[in-house]
């Protein structure tokens, strides 16, 4: 074979050869709905988040569960209580069975992985009708953007 094939800006890809095919996957990218069920997050890392009610900012930190946590304080108890996927007490559970206490919100909740933490994120997004805007590293080195068409 004599043909060259060029690729520009091949830096903004993950190259990867598998069963001997070439596979270019960009490395900043949206991801898709049916991506996002299918992602695996755990060891990744939070590169930006905005998470917005309105022009007001709810959270825009690089941890997991201090974003699950600044969007809980913004949310009466019982809403929480009504549609969270995490396990929640009203009483202070710290460390028995793996709860959290967070002063916060004044309950105990069981903290879960990237995964878990992160579908409770944009779940509580949905629930509040918040706007998100999140730039996280996958353990891959890929980098996904995830928005509320996503969710």
């Amino acid at each position: 074979m004599t043909d060259i094939i060029r690729i520009p800006n091949i830096d903004n890809y993950i190259v990867e050869i598998i069963g001997g095919e070439l596979i270019l996957t960009p490395k900043d990218s949206y991801i898709t709905a049916t991506e996002l069920s299918q992602t695996c997050f755990k060891h990744s890392r939070i590169l930006e988040c905005s998470i917005k009610d309105g022009e007001e900012v709810v959270t825009d930190k690089t941890s997991y569960l201090t974003n699950l946590k600044n969007i809980y304080k913004t949310m009466p108890a019982q809403l929480i209580l009504q549609t969270t996927q995490f396990n929640v007490k009203l009483t202070n559970e710290n460390g028995e069975k793996g709860y959290h206490w967070c002063p916060l919100i004044q309950m105990s909740f069981q903290n879960k992985d990237a995964n878990g933490t992160l579908h409770e994120i944009l779940h509580m997004v949905r629930v509040n009708n918040y706007t998100v805007q999140l730039r996280i590293q996958l353990k891959s080195g890929r980098i996904v953007k995830i928005n509320n068409t996503c969710i």
